[in-house]
């Protein structure tokens, strides 16, 4: 027959058992549950090199020195002399953050005058010239515009630009084709100098960020060739233009 003795000493071998394997549970578990009572409870925005910035937002999670990449290379910012892997370094640079491009929009043209005899149209384009470099506007070379009519041409050109350089200097014209050779219009009405005065001359400053332009106060600047008071029938035939000029990410 089973003593009460011996009913006691089982159910205390079973307890202690039970203590045993709640005290394995307890040590695979209990790091588990700090981790995510630290993660969850003391730290909610998972931020755990404790830099300030989330996890989800950290190139660099596990250092506290380091929260960017701007150029992807997996150097850190704060490490990084080029952040922005252009060639230029960050202490020259105007836009350390950006590889800086320069973008020219014609956004609106109004030829004034009748460039040909008893021709209601005229073929326009524009030319560009950044630093020593000229392009022409449209892509396809020339377009066909209505006398006296205000047309949207949306022509716009993005160049690559020196980011150790804080001003460039900027000059649009606009041009006709003439039976013999092309002419240019005039689009500057703050100069009536007929020789010199027809064209756009701007000195641009990139300035510190992606989106600064030119102008400042308004998205796009108006300048009109008949401002300048050389209206005659011999005179210089006279054009209007809307444009801007914007600094942008040339790797966008």
């Amino acid at each position: 027959m089973f003593r009460m003795k011996d009913i006691k000493s089982g159910r205390n071998l079973l307890f202690l058992f039970m203590a045993i394997i709640i005290i394995i549970i307890v040590i695979v578990v209990a790091p588990f549950a700090y981790k995510s009572w630290n993660e969850n409870i003391l730290n909610p925005t998972h931020d755990k090199d404790g830099d300030g910035v989330p996890d989800d937002k950290d190139a660099f999670p596990s250092d506290p020195n380091e929260w960017r990449d701007s150029d992807g290379d997996g150097i850190g910012d704060n490490a990084d002399s080029d952040d922005d892997n252009d060639g230029v370094l960050d202490g020259q640079d105007y836009l350390p953050f950006n590889n800086a491009a320069i973008e020219v929009e014609i956004s609106r043209i109004r030829i004034k005058d009748s460039v040909r005899w008893l021709r209601q149209t005229a073929d326009i384009y524009a030319t560009v010239t950044i630093g020593n470099t000229e392009y022409i506007l449209p892509e396809a070379g020339v377009q066909e515009l209505t006398i006296d009519e205000d047309t949207t041409v949306n022509w716009n050109l993005t160049i690559d630009v020196d980011d150790s350089v804080g001003y460039h200097k900027i000059t649009i014209a606009l041009y006709y084709q003439d039976v013999f050779k092309d002419k240019s219009l005039d689009i500057n009405g703050d100069d009536d100098n007929r020789e010199t005065g027809t064209n756009l001359s701007i000195n641009y400053y990139i300035g510190n960020k992606v989106g600064h332009q030119y102008p400042s106060d308004s998205m796009y600047k108006l300048s009109d060739g008949s401002d300048d008071g050389n209206g005659g029938i011999f005179d210089e035939k006279d054009a209007s233009i809307y444009f801007r000029i914007v600094t942008v990410d040339a790797q966008a």
